[in-house]
């Protein structure tokens, strides 16, 4: 399978990315959601889905989004933002498989929905199509990934049963996770220095005695776990409130993008509930559904994780050193085995994976295989990015002042 990743374009000729050039993919995408709200559009997404699957593929192999921000901040080294090149990887991969469900996949124009006076109620009462609206509409879907508000969402309008959060708290919460990321990031670097070389460096030494190597990589991946959960929630943190305060939308509109995974005691509670379900519809359509018609129940579920898999291969791509699929969607195979695992588990018991033993058994199935992941990851150069500007390095401050504490407590 690695073969076939091979195949994939080097990135030693990038270019950098600037407003102009990604401009053209913007627009394709947005016409897209344009024509998928309108009827009687079909053969115009036709016409269009080649240019804008070509600008997707061409942008995301050619532009270099590190670059153009460490030219903007002034930076000399592009290499330690090479995150943002994951993401943007990631993101033309959503962009290309968009584009192609609303060419061929949708069977009706997509609707949204009048936003109810009262969530509790849900109504659902189709905008009309006038001109400003199918305008407007057209950039809520370009972001609108979760559906949220939309007629092809199974729940358009979800209720979070906490309290709405004041505009402060949200603040404190994002500062919380900026310094959860930032504390993560900064303990991974201590427990391996070597990590933080642009080169990258494994987080297995089978030098070392065995319960110093299990808790190296264990503690490793625990941070590893941390930093992805915290990255995800601190960008959609971020796009919560400036959509509240630019544009003055409810916070209803932004539900909470995970459901505190940590508590799952489950592999499928985990991911079905508790982490966040982003990508959930790309991974129905484009694995779920074309996986449940071969070989039912069970081809769905692997085919929602080989989605998955395959968009974290691409992510990695991005971050210019190669990619891999043995330990990156070996990690997502080894989940779907355990989610199938579960439902055999209940039919022969007739009780579900749940309790403390179900809580122990989750972690320690993603701690076992996600350390794999964790390690193609640090291999090429993950950790030696810079996630938090040095001013803003609050979690490290935390860690440092932490251990000088209990540097001067053994002191004596």
């Amino acid at each position: 399978m690695d073969q076939l990743y091979a195949y994939l374009p080097g990135t030693s000729h990038r270019k950098e990315l600037t407003p102009a050039n990604i401009a053209p993919v913007i627009l394709c995408y947005y016409a897209h959601a344009v024509l998928a709200i309108l009827p009687g559009t079909f053969w115009l997404r036709v016409a269009l889905l080649p240019v804008s699957e070509w600008l997707v593929w061409n942008s995301g192999v050619t532009l270099d989004p590190a670059q153009y921000l460490a030219n903007m901040f002034g930076l000399s080294n592009s290499l330690r933002l090479s995150f943002f090149n994951f993401t943007f990887a990631l993101a033309m991969w959503a962009i290309g498989l968009r584009c192609f469900e609303w060419t061929f996949i949708i069977d009706k124009p997509l609707r949204r929905y009048e936003l109810p006076l009262d969530f509790e109620k849900k109504t659902r009462k189709e905008r009309p199509l006038t001109i400003v609206n199918v305008l407007v509409d057209g950039v809520d879907l370009i972001f609108n990934f979760r559906g949220l508000g939309w007629a092809w969402s199974s729940e358009p309008f979800y209720v979070d049963p906490n309290p709405p959060l004041s505009i402060p708290h949200q603040f404190f919460k994002l500062l919380v996770k900026i310094a959860s990321l930032d504390a993560a990031h900064y303990i991974a670097t201590l427990i391996l220095p070597t990590a933080y070389r642009l080169e990258g460096d494994t987080i297995f030494d089978y030098t070392l005695d065995p319960l110093q190597h299990f808790v190296r990589v264990l503690s490793i991946s625990v941070c590893g776990l941390i930093l992805i959960y915290s990255t995800v929630d601190i960008m959609y943190q971020f796009s919560a409130l400036t959509g509240q305060i630019v544009f003055g939308q409810s916070l209803t509109q932004w539900p909470r993008i995970a459901n505190r995974p940590w508590l799952a005691m489950s592999v499928t509670e985990f991911w079905g509930k508790r982490w966040h379900q982003f990508f959930r519809h790309l991974f129905v359509v484009f694995g779920a559904r074309p996986g449940r018609k071969v070989a039912g129940w069970y081809g769905s579920v692997i085919g929602a994780y080989i989605v998955s898999a395959n968009m974290h291969i691409v992510m990695l791509w991005g971050l210019g050193r190669g990619t891999e699929w043995l330990h990156t969607g070996g990690f997502f195979i080894m989940l779907a085995i355990a989610t199938i695992g579960e439902r055999k588990w209940k039919e022969w018991t007739g009780k579900p994976v749940t309790g403390i033993i179900g809580t122990l058994w989750t972690t320690l199935w993603h701690l076992v295989w996600g350390s794999g992941m964790v390690d193609a990851f640090v291999r090429r150069g993950m950790v030696a990015n810079d996630f938090v500007p040095k001013q803003m390095r609050i979690g490290k401050v935390i860690v440092d002042s932490i251990l000088t504490v209990v540097a001067r407590v053994r002191a004596g």
